[in-house]
């Protein structure tokens, strides 16, 4: 199963971190979060916040949300269906970081 297309970001922050929502239509696809930089003390984290997905065309979406600890963001989510991901950065005091941001959409 080939890769068909990708969309890609990068999330940065230097306040404590923050999530950026990528969009797609509904398809089979892979969101992928790598953490690309950091720099300062103390903890840095990166991960996917959440993902939506609409496995009935006509019907509304069903959302996924990992929650606010860091700990439980996966790098990676898969699904048949997926129409959105929300990537997330966690840091620590003086510090700032970059995620690198990927859907890879199938065929």
């Amino acid at each position: 199963m080939p890769i068909a297309d990708m969309n890609w970001n990068i999330l940065w922050s230097s306040t404590g971190g923050g999530t950026l929502e990528m969009n797609i239509s509904a398809q089979k696809a892979v969101g992928q979060a790598s953490l690309g930089q950091a720099d300062g003390e103390g903890l840095c984290n990166s991960g996917i916040r959440g993902f939506r997905t609409r496995p009935n065309p006509a019907g509304p979406e069903n959302v996924t949300d990992f929650g606010d600890n860091f700990y439980n963001w996966p790098n990676t989510v898969f699904d048949q269906s997926l129409t959105s991901v929300t990537f997330a950065l966690a840091l620590g005091s003086h510090q700032e970081g970059t995620v690198v941001c990927n859907i890879l959409r199938w065929s």
